[in-house]
């Protein structure tokens, strides 16, 4: 798993935009087409968000060179959205 979370990381900022040009237009894509159809989109969704949040946080906020009090708010802010994503699509599901 470490393997492949290291192969996605992108090395530069070049490749952390096109990942989040990508991961924008695959969530709008799923959103638009499977909505209503499948009862976990909104779970995939929430993880392309913490997974876009995430790329912005460590390529251009540069998160895991900031101080540790200052990156746990951080962490602690970009998964909020993700977290209330999820809490949306389990209370649409039931």
């Amino acid at each position: 798993m470490k393997r492949l979370l290291h192969a996605l990381d992108p090395r530069n900022a070049t490749q952390a935009w096109l990942a989040l040009l990508v991961i924008t237009v695959a969530t709008a894509g799923i959103a638009v087409a499977e909505r209503g159809v499948l009862p976990w989109v909104g779970w995939i969704i929430a993880a392309l968000v913490w997974w876009k949040a995430w790329l912005v946080a460590d390529h251009y906020l540069e998160v895991a060179d900031a101080a540790p009090v200052f990156r746990r708010i951080v962490v602690a802010f970009i998964s909020l959205a993700p977290v209330l994503l999820v809490v949306t699509a389990w209370m649409e599901s039931r």
